[in-house]
């Protein structure tokens, strides 16, 4: 031993001290010295082993072809933003900032734009991004390793299966190609982790442990949870060194590191003022609109939770399964084997696991990220000698899912940047009046230069956040009168406030890996691009014809009850007639609505809805239309509590649609359900029940139904019967048997005999509370993705 300057003895290679060998080992034999691997020098993470640098190295060279050919989640569109302009005030990048990742980016994209001249901007910039994920990657996976040797130094030759199961994952693979800073966050924080822990006996290795974790957190404020854990424990470990030491070494370090980034950080937001503004309000967004098990402590979150932190990683469940089963019965194992190097392992990550579950949105799988390390050590050191024989089927699994879908990623531009080109191109012939987008795709149409606001040919809108529908209704509310372009987010349904008539020239750009659970949560997940004339209607705020327009009304106090919602209708001679559904949210024993349904000031229909009734459904004719003019007329929907009382009748507006009285309408009648939406994949359904009218008006001859839906043997023994019938004629029948999609023509004269009237009638029925004991009291028969009524001849 020698003695370091703060008379702290320092462990040096030729130390005697327990597992010295172990710490200090050779990694290979290349006729060099020990302190040396194929004339890497003396401080080449010594002791990680030869096998964990050559999974490394070959990590990094099965990436560098696949990496990102395109920005693609907004958070990498708002990082290339910030490697342009730093500005976290305005989302370049959100609050906390990233500003350490932002240098770094900074740094590589000088070098890769004067080697890729022919490279677009933000080609670059997603070049630049990506690359730094991959030799992120690579080092996250050397610093892993030498996490283990130093957490569980009797498990060697386990550690390096569980490095190999780390790369494999389908999830830890696909991050390194993406350009985000989830991987370089991780890297950094497993390179502190891996210093701090040496510095349990090492001084100098705690000071630089710290430094690396103060600047971690300017990559990924999150990795806190990471490194503050351990660097606690080596604290404690050192505490023989005196709190003088202490405070003025490591927390020094610390905190330098952590000012370095801060200051500019906060200098950059216009002040404290302007970032802790900016900060409240992401955190109020996180907050308001995130699903968190904090805010939702149910144990149906739970298990949502759980299962996209621990299963979506792998791709799904099959691999995710014999993975978890490994890591909980390696979990059983090192409890009764080394229960130290378990719980220090607990320590490093497990802090991180219990954050993430809590406060972060666990759908966005990427977040799951450093929770993989110790997964992947349980699965593979738990099985003790046999960890080959464990991991060996579990890494080639991985990679057979892994490899495919990152070829896949690399291979075409996301879809929002090829729509745009598309746009781009038609509008040199024939530009909109004006061009709008959802937010996601805003961000991609202000990372391209050359349709930034106010360049290009395209005439870009701002758009307000989550009311993004809201600016074509300003445009035409104004009297605006020509075509109208909207880049759609394909997961948003807030469109359905206008026409669908007027929504029928649409051409959509699907992402070839938007349904891969690895990706989970990403934004957006596709692009569709309207080109919309002028509408026959268009609605504002308050309409619940969506789940997610319903629950923007609802948390808005927007609704019918609240104050009356709009509509706009274009002024036409000819006859025209309209459907409005909706439903009775209160309690048992609230009062019943009284509806007002007016157009220009007129009262066209009144309604009473009672809770026992639930649902409503009206068909209304207009036969003079709406008198010839400029402008749109305005039809208003009211409701107020029956006969005078205080309480408030609680409603939602579900249904509603305006066309010309030889269009046909079609409702959702009685059996129906209430529908439903993932606001992760935009996917919407309804349930039918035993018996499911849909009612048409304004047939005037056959009409064909199409369904399509979910296999019904998810919840039955065998497949059920289903019968389509009309005025009880059975028109067809099926016994589904997987997923469905069928089409069904129905007769002319079976319709008007109906009335228009069809039905949907399933047998049996799935009862949900029952079966899975909850207070679920429907009776659910069809799980229907899309459900569509229109004429059998055009």
């Amino acid at each position: 031993m020698k003695g370091s300057a703060s008379g702290q003895p320092e462990i040096t290679p030729n130390s005697q001290s327990p597992n010295s060998q172990d710490r200090y080992a050779t990694v290979g034999s290349c006729g060099v010295g020990r302190w040396e691997l194929c004339g890497v020098g003396r401080w080449a993470l010594l002791g990680v082993g030869r096998w964990a640098l050559l999974i490394a190295a070959a990590y990094l060279a099965a990436h560098l072809p696949s990496l990102a050919p395109s920005l693609e989640d907004i958070d990498s569109i708002n990082f290339a933003l910030g490697l342009r302009d730093f500005d976290p005030a305005r989302h370049q990048p959100h609050p906390p900032g990233s500003p350490v990742y932002i240098a770094m980016g900074r740094a590589l994209l000088a070098i890769v734009s004067g080697i890729g001249s022919t490279l677009s901007q933000t080609a670059a910039e997603a070049l630049a991004l990506s690359l730094w994920s991959a030799l992120a990657g690579a080092v996250a996976l050397v610093a892993a390793a030498r996490v283990f040797r130093e957490s569980a130094p009797h498990d060697s030759g386990g550690a390096t299966w569980a490095i190999a199961l780390l790369a494999a994952c389908p999830l830890f693979w696909l991050s390194g190609l993406r350009p985000m800073s989830d991987l370089p966050g991780l890297a950094a924080a497993l390179v502190a982790q891996a210093l701090i822990l040496q510095g349990r006996s090492d001084r100098r290795r705690l000071i630089q442990g710290a430094v690396i974790a103060g600047l971690a957190a300017g990559i990924r404020v999150q990795t806190v949870w990471l490194t503050v854990p351990v660097l606690a424990l080596a604290l404690v470990r050192q505490r023989s060194a005196g709190l003088v030491w202490i405070l003025t070494r490591p927390v020094a370090a610390l905190a330098v590191a952590g000012l370095a980034w801060a200051v500019p950080l906060v200098a950059d937001s216009g002040g404290m003022a302007g970032y802790l503004s900016a900060l409240s309000s992401q955190a109020g967004e996180d907050f308001a609109w995130v699903n968190m098990l904090w805010l939702e402590p149910t144990p149906r979150r739970l298990a949502f939770a759980l299962y996209e932190t621990f299963v979506l990683p792998w791709g799904g469940a099959p691999l995710a399964i014999v993975v978890g089963v490994s890591a909980a019965a390696g979990a059983v194992a090192m409890a009764a084997r080394d229960r130290a190097s378990l719980a220090m392992l607990a320590l490093a990550f497990g802090p991180y696991a219990v954050f993430h579950l809590l406060f972060q949105e666990t759908i966005t799988v990427r977040y799951a990220l450093p929770t993989l390390p110790l997964v992947a050590w349980l699965a593979a050191c738990g099985a003790g000698r046999y960890a080959a024989a464990v991991a060996a089927p579990l890494v080639a699994a991985s990679l057979i899912v892994s490899v495919p879908v990152g070829l896949a990623y690399g291979a075409a531009e996301h879809p929002e940047f090829l729509a745009i080109a598309a746009a781009k191109e038609r509008a040199r012939t024939g530009p909109p009046a004006a061009m709008f987008a959802h937010d996601s795709l805003w961000r991609a149409l202000q990372a391209d230069p050359s349709t930034s606001l106010g360049a290009g040919p395209l005439p870009l809108v701002e758009p307000r956040r989550q009311y993004e529908w809201l600016g074509p209704v300003e445009y035409w509310k104004r009297g605006g009168a020509g075509p109208v372009w909207f880049l759609a987010d394909p997961r948003r349904t807030d469109l359905a406030l206008i026409d669908p008539a007027a929504l029928e020239d649409v051409s959509r750009f699907p992402w070839a890996v938007a349904g891969r659970p690895e990706l989970g949560g990403s934004r957006p997940p596709g692009a569709d691009w309207y080109r919309i004339a002028a509408p026959g209607w268009f609605a504002g705020e308050g309409w619940a014809l969506t789940p997610e327009t319903g629950g923007l009304a609802q948390a808005t106090a927007a609704g019918p009850d609240h104050r009356p919602i709009e509509a706009w209708v274009r002024r036409r001679s000819g006859p025209l007639h309209l459907v409005v559904g909706g439903r009775h949210l209160g309690e048992p024993g609230d009062p019943a609505a009284d509806f007002e349904l007016s157009l220009d000031g007129t009262v066209r229909d009144r309604w009473t809805l009672t809770f026992e009734e639930r649902n409503f459904l009206r068909f209304l004719d207009i036969p003079e239309g709406l008198a010839p003019g400029p402008g749109y007329g305005r039809l208003a929907i009211a409701s107020r509590s029956a006969g005078g009382d205080a309480r408030r009748a609680v409603v939602g507006v579900r249904q509603f649609d305006l066309q010309p009285a030889d269009r046909m309408l079609v409702g959702f009648g009685e059996g129906w359900h209430e529908e439903e939406l993932d606001p992760m994949t935009g996917q919407r359904w309804r349930w039918t029940s035993e018996r499911s009218l849909l009612r048409i008006k304004g047939a005037t001859g056959a009409v064909r139904i199409t369904l399509r839906g979910e296999s019904p043997l998810r919840y039955f023994d065998a497949p059920p019967t289903v019968r389509v019938t009309a005025a009880g004629q059975v028109i067809a029948q099926f016994r589904p048997d997987d997923d469905f999609d069928w089409t069904v023509t129905v007769p002319a004269d079976e319709v008007a005999r109906a009335a228009g009237a069809v039905a949907i009638e399933t047998d049996p029925v799935y009862l949900p509370g029952p079966a899975e004991g909850t207070a679920d009291e429907r009776h659910l028969g069809l799980r229907v993705y899309e459900c569509r009524v229109y004429p059998a001849t055009p």
